[in-house]
């Protein structure tokens, strides 16, 4: 108790800072101060839990920065054979020419940079950091502070005599004083001061009468308080209150008193001791679980964008393969009209040939209209205006295929299970909400024991009258007591028990579900490499058969040996299976990346590219078999 009692001497020692305090603290923060604060606890806090998050961003923010084009290389035509190489985007050709030409690199940075849903899940992890930023606080001191004051004002009935009534009722006392003083005779003044009297008795001059007075005075009063919440689940609070009242009318009286006060209450058995801890500690995994949750969405969001990026560019070569069927049916089309011309060809031939020479026009113009609104949507994706100028780089694509297919992976589907266990985020994360729960049905039970609690507090006033601040601790109150809860009503206890069982058994079965998904999903994964592997293989001998065919037929018809549908029927043919090899190219690469997500290894750096996951699976398949 004299321990208690020295803190309050501290305290009441620095409680004639507080009000200095109060006032800096409620007029000296402005709004951008307070938006500094915030991002530096923030960062402190992301920067510290993602340490033990492989991929997480290092230099985390929210700020947005602004994206230019400008200074990029840009789609220019110095010759006539360039335009001519670009005539298949027909009249898109003008909205290219001067735009930027951006590499998948640049377009990645862009979108990291501006995309409106990365920012918003940047922000949603801002939000996270923040709100536990605030459940943190309850474990470190709390300043709570309030103040009011009033004026008052309250009116009274005073009963009092006028000037004029005082005069008229003394004046016949006085003619008598007077008579003796003089020594007039008596008898004239008094019968001087009788009549005085009764004039004054019958006009009731020397009659009181009822005023109306105001009162004034001025009362306030403070509060100031701290307090803390410690992990074992004891708080400790001080309280300093202070009263003031003094009255502006008559009697200028002045009342002062203030008090000091500590408590300490802390349980010592059932729930309520853990809860504290609990509270912070499940705030903290939220916040981990918030931020490996953004890592892998990093992860996604970067294979969505390339993803995106290659189906405009497969786009926009559909559009150049249809373009050049387009024109070959053209030519086609005036070689059939000549050959009726001459008689040696039917008008239904001819027609057929106009049919299609007319399904291959209407396919261009399709194809155009698809890249278009792709090259659109991207530009969404981007963060970037649709009217923006924008050019994809097509030696991406050309690029693809001339290399040929990335190297089939050298392991099992088996290890890429096992690696997928060691290392995808989202793992851990379910089987981290398993422990949670296992711990939540720990305190439940727990709760089963009757809650038993210490409290322990002390107090001192000043002299009523005295400085507000002049505490007097030779007078002092302190109480010792103890709290028990026996929890006679069980039923909230049996429901939260029941209620932890069922949680936990929900949990274990979603963590089994998840890991059976997880298998899925790197079996699909797998299956979709080596189909996507096949696949573009077909696709290359197919455009090989195709030039062949067509090659073939050409000089046939020229022997006349086979008809003009017959080539164009391979030149549709050709057409198709370009197409479908650009599009297997793009598949087996997204198929691979897939894979790369789906085992967890695929790292991002901070401009949204994708780091070389050789060393990485090295690394892993080696702790795997150690």
């Amino acid at each position: 108790m004299k321990t208690l009692l020295s803190f309050l001497r501290i305290v009441e020692s620095r409680a004639r800072l507080f009000p200095v305090l109060l006032l800096m603290a409620v007029g000296g923060c402005t709004t951008t101060q307070f938006v500094d604060s915030a991002d530096r606890e923030v960062y402190a806090l992301l920067t510290k839990m993602s340490a033990g998050v492989p991929g997480m961003n290092p230099n985390f923010t929210i700020e947005e920065v602004e994206i230019s084009l400008e200074g990029m290389p840009t789609r220019e035509v110095a010759t006539e054979d360039e335009r001519q190489e670009l005539e298949f985007l027909g009249e898109a050709l003008e909205d290219e020419l001067g735009a930027p030409v951006i590499s998948l690199e640049k377009a990645l940075e862009i979108a990291v940079k501006n995309g409106r849903d990365y920012q918003a899940r940047k922000e949603s992890l801002y939000l996270s950091a923040l709100a536990y930023s605030l459940t943190r606080q309850e474990y470190g001191p709390i300043f709570r502070g309030n103040a009011d004051g009033a004026l008052s004002v309250t009116t009274k009935d005073i009963t009092k005599m006028s000037a004029k009534a005082q005069v008229a009722d003394a004046a016949p006392g006085a003619a008598r004083q007077i008579a003796a003083l003089t020594g007039t005779p008596g008898e004239l003044l008094t019968a001087y001061a009788n009549l005085v009297e009764a004039a004054v008795d019958i006009t009731d001059a020397n009659a009181p009468h009822i005023a109306i007075e105001q009162e004034r005075r001025l009362s306030g009063s403070t509060s100031l308080g701290a307090s803390v919440l410690m992990k074992g689940g004891a708080r400790i609070a001080l309280a300093l209150t202070s009263n003031f009242l003094r009255y502006l009318t008559g009697d200028p009286r002045t009342a002062t008193s203030s008090a000091l006060s500590a408590t300490i209450q802390q349980p010592l058995l059932g729930a309520e001791r853990h809860a504290a801890r609990e509270n912070l500690t499940q705030a903290e995994r939220d916040l981990l679980y918030s931020i490996r949750d953004f890592t892998r969405y990093r992860k996604k969001f970067s294979i969505g964008i390339a993803s995106d990026y290659y189906r405009v560019l497969e786009s926009r070569e559909s559009v150049r393969n249809n373009w050049q069927s387009y024109r070959k049916f053209q030519r086609e089309l005036a070689r059939s009209r000549a050959e009726v011309e001459a008689g040696l060809k039917t008008l239904t031939e001819l027609g057929r040939t106009e049919q299609e020479e007319l399904s291959s026009r209407n396919a261009w113009v399709t194809a155009l209209e698809a890249y278009q609104d792709s090259l659109d949507s991207f530009k969404i994706r981007l963060g970037l205006p649709t009217s923006t100028g924008l050019v994809l780089d097509a030696n991406e694509l050309t690029r693809f295929i001339e290399q040929g297919l990335m190297p089939a992976p050298d392991f099992t589907l088996e290890d890429a299970i096992q690696v997928a266990r060691a290392a995808r985020l989202d793992y851990y994360i379910q089987r981290d909400r398993l422990e949670d729960a296992a711990r939540h049905l720990a305190l439940a039970t727990d709760d089963l024991k009757p809650d038993i609690g210490l409290t322990l507090g002390a107090s001192a006033n000043t002299t009523p009258g005295e400085n507000v601040l002049d505490f007097d601790f030779k007078r002092y109150a302190w109480s010792l007591g103890a709290t028990l809860d026996p929890k006679l009503n069980r039923k909230r206890v049996r429901n939260r028990i029941r209620g932890a069982l069922i949680a936990y058994a929900q949990a274990q079965r979603s963590f089994d579900e998840y890991e059976d998904n997880l298998e899925l999903a790197l079996r699909s994964s797998w299956r979709a490499l080596k189909q996507a592997e096949i696949s573009y293989e077909i696709q290359k001998r197919a455009v090989q058969v195709n030039e062949e065919r067509v090659h073939e037929l050409e000089l046939k018809r020229e022997m006349g040996t086979v008809s003009t549908l017959d080539v164009n029927d391979a030149e549709i043919a050709r057409v198709n299976a370009r197409n479908a090899l650009s599009r297997a190219a793009v598949d087996h690469t997204l198929a691979y990346l897939q894979l790369w997500l789906d085992m967890g290894i695929l790292y991002i750096k901070e401009d949204g590219q994708w780091q070389d996951v050789t060393d990485e699976w090295e690394n892993l398949t080696d702790v795997k078999r150690s």
